[in-house]
């Protein structure tokens, strides 16, 4: 089911006119499988998953550049758990594609709610909030939208606190 679903968000995401930046969808992942898409496919990442809701734009910045902006589809198994995780150089904003899935989301780990979020509902998530996505009973998929914070150091996958991970991965 993971291929297939991962093949056919690629279809979809190439069928609204996005360049691919990175794909992976490795057998050995088993929380699921993200795509990348280019920042120049910004707009049509916009156009195909946030359709009239309000989303960041890159800024013009004091010397001339663009504030960063990633966009990627994340696909989460059924019943799997990401990491509960916060980061220091990056917003993310979610919007579910598939689902429902559940949302963890913190300031700390006795402030920790969860939120059974629905096709068409939109997370937000600052710099510093801690959260998890969950997949529930049906693969899930959110469009999320990495918004960096620093523009001279732009984050990366390398900026996850994982407060907690069930793969064993290191904080």
């Amino acid at each position: 089911m993971k291929a297939w679903l991962f093949k056919r968000s690629v279809a979809e995401a190439k069928g609204f006119g996005m360049r691919i930046a990175e794909e992976h969808c490795n057998p050995n992942t088993p929380w699921g499988a993200y795509i990348r898409i280019t920042e120049e496919s910004l707009n049509a990442f916009y156009g195909a998953y946030w359709q009239n809701i309000v989303v960041p734009y890159p800024n013009q910045l004091d010397d001339g550049s663009a504030q960063r902006l990633d966009p990627k589809i994340l696909i989460v198994a059924p019943g799997v758990r990401l990491s509960l995780q916060y980061h220091h150089l990056r917003h993310e904003h979610w919007r579910v594609l598939d689902g429902p899935v559940m949302v963890v989301i913190g300031d700390d780990q006795q402030s920790l709610n969860e939120i059974v979020a629905q096709p068409g509902d939109v997370i937000r998530l600052p710099c510093g909030k801690w959260h998890r996505l969950v997949g529930m009973d049906h693969w899930g998929r959110v469009a999320e939208i990495w918004e960096h914070t620093d523009p001279e150091h732009p984050s990366e996958e390398r900026d996850i606190v994982r407060v907690e991970d069930d793969f064993g991965r290191e904080r």
